[in-house]
């Protein structure tokens, strides 16, 4: 234990380090929620599509998403595949440092960023847009837990098998925006037809979406997405320590 938190300390300090993972993995999302907000005329007025809802509240849980996708799948994999290209993963190969402890570092790293990064977009939007808090906390902060855990776990997968870190951008890249497209970044869920949304159903972030949605604005979300996010961390992360390579 008292490994794996110094190795966490550690991995946290190099984090901090990298102005571009800091600036996209912790001030992206509020930025981009600002951003809408602010230039896009009518992006805070009822509009008949969304029933007279509003597309700000459409797209707060969106951009939580979206952050959480940014750091697993676009910080956390290159990371991994650099530590692997410059040989620091041979080094700590000699030494008690097992894979599952780096992993758990880069885990807890990135995952308090996320919360961190989550809770200022919350803040942003309540203040900024009159986007009502969460009226499901508890539901919306299980919903958190699971997206976090599968996207980052797939992030792990990814970094376990890369060996550069330009092979771990490409691959995270690769993923990260067909998820994008089916979490409802480019046609909110609400819009897509019935067969898309069951497909986007099935992706981790867009079960992430409509979870976050759903406790969001006070409905519990539905056991088949919470099942998904599940079923995608336990798995993916299982991989990702099975095919872990030190080289």
């Amino acid at each position: 234990m008292a490994a794996t938190m110094k190795l966490t300390r550690t991995e946290g300090r190099l984090f901090a380090r990298d102005p571009i993972a800091l600036f996209f993995g912790l001030v992206f999302p509020v930025v981009l929620l600002v951003a809408l907000g602010a230039l896009f005329p009518g992006f805070d007025e009822p509009v008949a599509e969304l029933d007279g809802g509003r597309y700000i509240d459409t797209y707060s849980p969106i951009i939580l998403a979206l952050g959480i996708a940014t750091l697993g799948l676009v910080t956390l994999p290159p990371i991994l595949g650099a530590y692997r290209q410059f040989g620091i993963l041979r080094r700590l190969k000699t030494t008690p440092v097992h894979p599952v402890r780096l992993l758990t570092a880069q885990l807890v790293v990135h995952g308090l960023v996320a919360i961190v990064s989550a809770a200022m977009a919350v803040a942003g939007a309540a203040a900024l847009f009159d986007v009502p808090l969460p009226q499901s906390p508890l539901w919306f902060l299980l919903s958190f837990v699971l997206a976090a855990a599968s996207i980052f776990a797939i992030g792990l997968l990814v970094g376990a098998l890369v060996r550069t870190s330009v092979s771990g951008q490409a691959m995270g890249m690769a993923i990260y925006f067909p998820m994008l497209f089916f979490a409802g970044v480019w046609i909110p869920r609400t819009i897509m037809g019935d067969g898309l949304r069951l497909v986007s159903d099935l992706t981790p972030l867009g079960s992430t979406v409509q979870a976050l949605e759903d406790s969001w604005f006070g409905t519990t979300p539905s056991l088949l997405n919470l099942g998904v996010m599940a079923a995608w961390a336990i798995v993916a992360s299982a991989l990702a320590v099975r095919f872990f390579r030190w080289e």
